[in-house]
Parts: C-alpha cells; sequence; structure tokens
C-alpha cells in the first residue's frame, strides 16, 4: 500500500480541482469538496491498476511525504 498526496484548491466558480501529483496526469473536478476526492480516488486507482508498469508502481510505494506550501505573487 501506498500513501499519496493530494491538492485540492477551490475555483472561482466554487467547484473544487483536485490532482494528484504522485502519478503524471491524474487530476480532475468536482462541485464539492467530497466529489471532487472521490472522483480523483477513482482515477488514481483506475490509472495504476491499468496504466503504470511495474517501475512507476515501484517509484510510488517509495513516496514518503510531500511538502506543500502557499505563496503569494502579484499578478
Amino acid at each position: 500500500m501506498a500513501k499519496l498526496s493530494m491538492i485540492c484548491t477551490k475555483q472561482n466558480n466554487g467547484s473544487y480541482f483536485a490532482l494528484c501529483p504522485d502519478v503524471k496526469g491524474c487530476f480532475t473536478q468536482g462541485d464539492t469538496y467530497e466529489q471532487a476526492c472521490e472522483n480523483l480516488l477513482d482515477l488514481v486507482s483506475a490509472t495504476i491498476k491499468e496504466e503504470l508498469s511495474d517501475d512507476e508502481k515501484a517509484f510510488i510505494s517509495q513516496t514518503k511525504s510531500v511538502i506543500f506550501s502557499e505563496f503569494e505573487i502579484a499578478i
């Protein structure tokens, strides 16, 4: 079993965008936080089962933690 990271942000339109930085190309959205999380879990599970090589699966299982910080920039 592997621990994976999720980043979820609330968008200006009220929906949620979720991504898993540990698995390439795994991102989704939902109308609620819970829906975005569920959608991401389904997507990551399917991707790992069907599309990743054994080497990629081994890399994911070795992930220990992700450090996440917020910052501001002028736009």
